[in-house]
């Protein structure tokens, strides 16, 4: 197991692609960051500059695109061994298919890790740096806490959702525009649009750990925080469990 997780995480780190949307992703974040604080206290805002939450808001509004490089990064985890062929290789070192989906759900679990800490230190940094340049409340109390804790938990429960949908959908276009579109467009739809089912969504239950109700104007509408870290770990479990029973029973090609 160790030799596996070895190469899975040499997998990560060696590819121009993990580096390059990494550094897109924090640029994303800071363009988030950057278009979303200045308008808080407008006559319109879901949230003043005195809210005490405001910080937490804004570190947990930062996570929207790192939580689609992180089901990405899942994904392409599996459907690269399948359009490159690498996947008969790496089932011959190791025919016992199920330690690969846990070399690679451990490998981006600690990707995660590392993606969530970089988001944390943009997010929180620049965060406090625009609400003091408006005079607005910074306050680093347990619901800012609170939002810390869950990033970690919901990064590593999207990257463990990212890796069992690249084992279930072998082509890497249709996993890949498939994770897109439901992020992307979907979720981003149904739950403002139709709060009493979005809520229910994996969108849903991560915008309820994180507290995100006032901020995205669905006060009252989301899930209550633990019921909805037990919707994603629902999800999670579902997709972590049929991915075990799939993947050995597959054909390779």
């Amino acid at each position: 197991m160790k030799a596996l997780l070895h190469a899975e995480l040499l997998k990560l780190r060696s590819t121009r692609t993990t580096a390059g949307l990494l550094l897109a992703t924090l640029a994303l974040v800071a363009l988030t960051l950057a278009e979303t604080v200045p308008n808080v206290g407008d006559e319109n805002a879901p949230l003043s500059l005195d809210n005490p939450g405001l910080l937490a808001a804004a570190v947990g509004v930062s996570f929207g695109v790192p939580l689609v490089l992180v089901v990405l990064f899942g994904t392409l985890a599996f459907t690269q061994e399948f359009r490159y062929g690498t996947v008969t290789s790496t089932y011959l070192g190791e025919p016992r298919r199920k330690r690969v989906l846990v070399a690679k759900w451990l490998s981006l679990a600690l990707a995660s890790v590392v993606i969530t800490t970089a988001t944390l230190a943009l997010s929180a940094a620049l965060g406090i740096a625009l609400i003091r340049s408006r005079d607005g409340d910074v306050t680093l109390a347990g619901h800012f806490w609170a939002v810390v804790a869950s990033a970690f938990v919901v990064m590593a429960a999207y990257g463990l959702i990212g890796v069992a949908i690249g084992a279930l959908v072998r082509n890497q276009i249709a996993a890949v525009v498939g994770v897109l579109v439901w992020m992307l467009a979907v979720e981003q739809i149904v739950i403002p649009a139709f709060p009493a089912v979005g809520r229910w969504m994996p969108g849903g239950a991560t915008n309820a750990l994180f507290q995100l109700g006032p901020a995205l104007s669905l006060d009252g509408k989301l899930l209550p925080p633990s019921v909805g870290g037990l919707v994603l770990v629902g999800y999670t479990a579902a997709a972590v469990l049929l991915a075990l029973v799939v993947t050995p029973r597959r054909d390779v090609l």
